[in-house]
Order: C-alpha cells, then structure tokens, then sequence
C-alpha cells in the first residue's frame, strides 16, 4: 500500500497540470477598517494585483516554479532528479465582497516578508450594527 502511495505521489509530481495554489488568507474587522493578509512567500510584487470593483476586492497573485533544469544553471547546481516537490507554484485569485462602505482613495497595500496586506478604511459608520426602534 505504501508503495503505491509513493506512485500515485510520483505521478501527481511529475503531472504537467497546472497545480492550484491556495494560500492561507486573514481578514480582520478593525474599529475603522477592514484587514485582509494573504501570505504570499516568493511573490514580487510585480506579481500582485490587487483590485476592487462593485465593493468586491479582488486579490491576485502568481509565483513561478524555479527553473532547476535550465541551461543557464551552473552544472553543480542542475538535479540529477528530483525526491520530493511540494511547494506550489502558479496563480491565485481571492475574491471578497465586502458589506462595508469603503473610504478608496486610502486604501493601502504593501507586501514584505511574504505577506501581501491591505487595509481597506471604513467609509464613517457603515458597517456597524445599529438597533432601530420599531413603533406601532
């Protein structure tokens, strides 16, 4: 059972197919807005895209698989073959609609030490639950 495990993984690593990637994402209400973190390892920042149309951000990123078997690498550092790939490679696309009235001129985002974050500022009271009296 083991070994066929070990074949499908083979067969899964070795697949030309496109490899989803998913990476972990966080999104906070804070008293005046809205924080979303992606972690976003290997990404330049060329390669993020971030985007809100119809009070729906949209976040895109995309990371390229290191190309070990190259030409243009040294002869010491070309594999002889490959144990393990794990690490996914490829786009990502995050849609979040939000319920909140955004202030867009501030909004901001940045990404350092593998984590893209954007801090989407509260538009005034929007968002905030309020009780109405109800009369008869």
């Amino acid at each position: 059972m083991l070994a066929r495990l070990e074949e499908m993984r083979a067969i899964a690593l070795s697949s030309s197919a496109p490899v989803a990637w998913a990476p972990p994402v966080d999104v906070c209400e804070m008293e005046d807005a809205i924080l979303v973190r992606v972690e976003a390892p290997g990404v330049p920042p060329e390669q993020a895209r971030v985007t809100l149309l119809d009070n729906v951000l949209k976040i895109e990123c995309r990371k390229e698989r290191p190309n070990f078997t190259g030409a243009l690498l040294p002869e010491e550092e070309r594999p002889i073959r490959f144990i393990c790939l794990e690490r996914t490679f490829g786009g990502f696309t995050f849609s979040l609609p939000l319920k909140w009235s955004i202030d867009t001129p501030n909004i901001s985002a940045k990404l350092a030490d593998g984590v893209l974050q954007i801090r989407l500022p509260k538009n005034g009271d929007c968002g905030r639950e309020i009780t109405i009296p109800v009369s008869d």
